[in-house]
C-alpha cells in the first residue's frame, strides 16, 4: 500500500505541468502528506517483526547467495539501461557539441537505434 501510494504521487508529480491549476498541486502534496504519515507507521511494523523473530531452523543453499547478488546486479543493469539517457544528460549537461560535427540522422525503420 505505501509503495502504491509513492508510485502514485511519483506518477502525478511527472505529469504536472506550469499550466495546470493549484488543486492539482494541493492534491499532490495532500496525498504526500498522507503518505508521510503512514511512513513512520511502517518502519515502527517492521522494526518491530525484526526485534520479535524466531529461528527459522532452515537450511539455506549457498547458491541462493549468488541468486540475490544477481538479482541485485540485474536490477542495477536494468535500471542504467532504463535511464541511460538522462544519465548521459547529467554528464554532458552545458557543453556544446564539437565543432564541424553534425548529428546522425535517424531513419525511421531503425526507430533511434545507434547500431547502422
Amino acid at each position: 500500500m505505501l509503495v502504491l501510494a509513492f508510485v502514485r504521487c511519483a506518477r502525478h508529480m511527472h505529469s504536472v505541468r506550469a499550466d495546470e491549476t493549484i488543486s492539482s498541486l494541493q492534491l499532490w502534496t495532500d496525498q504526500m502528506k498522507t503518505l508521510l504519515r503512514i511512513f513512520p507507521l511502517v518502519l515502527v511494523l517492521v522494526g518491530a517483526t525484526l526485534l520479535f523473530e524466531r529461528p527459522a531452523y532452515a537450511y539455506a543453499d549457498p547458491g541462493t547467495g549468488l541468486l540475490a547478488i544477481q538479482a541485485v546486479g540485474s536490477a542495477l543493469v536494468a535500471s542504467g539501461w532504463y535511464l541511460r539517457r538522462k544519465i548521459y544528460a547529467l554528464f554532458h549537461r552545458g557543453k556544446p557539441d564539437a565543432p564541424g560535427q553534425e548529428p546522425l540522422p535517424i531513419s525511421k525503420d531503425s526507430e533511434g537505434s545507434p547500431l547502422p
